[in-house]
């Protein structure tokens, strides 16, 4: 399974709703601990990087950064 696909499925599980875009998704959670936690844990993923935005997590691959 790709990170992209670990990391979705990770924010499901931890309730989050998700609206796909070309290169990641948004996420957005119930709270924003949850969110900071999320985010912490996508930045250890070695193709992606993440971004809080409020209660979201803005999530992308790091090759579409380049």
């Amino acid at each position: 399974m790709d990170e992209l696909q670990q990391a979705r499925d990770i924010a499901i599980g931890l309730g989050g709703s998700i609206t796909d875009n070309g290169v990641g998704f948004i996420t957005c959670f119930a709270t924003a601990l949850v969110t900071d936690h999320y985010v912490t844990l996508v930045n250890d993923f070695e193709t992606l990087t993440a971004e809080r935005q409020y209660r979201c997590a803005i999530v992308i691959t790091i090759s579409s950064l380049l």
